[in-house]
């Protein structure tokens, strides 16, 4: 897994969310959906409402990093975190919790 953080959101305001590729591109396993990114956002989801956290996951279609996926985004101007898989939940949801708090 491979945080990485981008300041270039100026979304001042902005209700806080986490974006998750579940793109599949066809014919390639290269994709963030080809790589389980749609199991990774429903078990990102259960683990949020069971916490009674109040952020929003949104499923979307690319964030430009298919060869690093499954990614995803803490919007606006939190960290880009790729290679993401189930395995990695208890840090991606540590690192939620404190994108949450800030």
């Amino acid at each position: 897994m491979v945080d990485q953080q981008n300041n270039n959101d100026t979304s001042a305001g902005a209700e806080k969310c986490i974006m998750v590729c579940t793109n599949h591109r066809s014919g390639l396993h290269n994709s963030c959906g080809a790589r389980g990114s749609e199991a990774l956002a429903a078990r990102l989801e259960d683990e949020i409402a069971q916490k009674g956290w109040h952020i929003e996951l949104k499923r979307s279609i690319c964030l430009g990093r298919c060869n690093e996926g499954p990614n995803l985004k803490l919007v606006p101007g939190g960290q880009m975190i790729c290679a993401v898989n189930v395995d990695h939940l208890e840090s991606v949801l540590a690192k939620v919790g404190d994108f949450i708090s800030e």
